[in-house]
């Protein structure tokens, strides 16, 4: 009958390539799947930093509409379109003033 330590030989003996090829594997995973990885993420930081761009213009154009949306010229034309093109009154009319700044009062000191 064979020993215990025959057997687990035995059993190791079918794995003992796997020892001998263990730097292969290191080597392959440290130089190619690392730089496989890294490409990939570098790929990824590309496209978010499109995507970010792209975000940033939509937003300033959505601020360039707003500003444009609120302007009295775009009221007008909204009125305009809203009610067949009417002629607009003079009461309906959006007259935009700018009033001057108001003076600084100068304190007078009593003699």
């Amino acid at each position: 009958m064979p020993s215990f330590s025959v057997i687990a030989f035995r059993l190791v003996l079918p794995l003992e390539p796997l020892l001998y090829l263990m730097p292969f594997y290191a080597l392959f995973y440290f130089s190619v799947w690392q730089g496989i990885e890294t490409a990939k993420w570098k790929r990824l930081i590309h496209e978010k930093a499109i995507e970010k761009e792209d975000l940033i213009r939509r937003n300033d154009d959505l601020k360039i509409g707003i500003v444009s949306y609120t302007s009295a010229e775009r009221i007008e034309a909204l009125y305009r379109r809203t009610y067949q093109y009417l002629p607009i009154s003079l009461g309906n009319r959006i007259i935009t003033i700018e009033l001057p700044a108001e003076p600084k009062a100068v304190k007078k000191e009593p003699f």
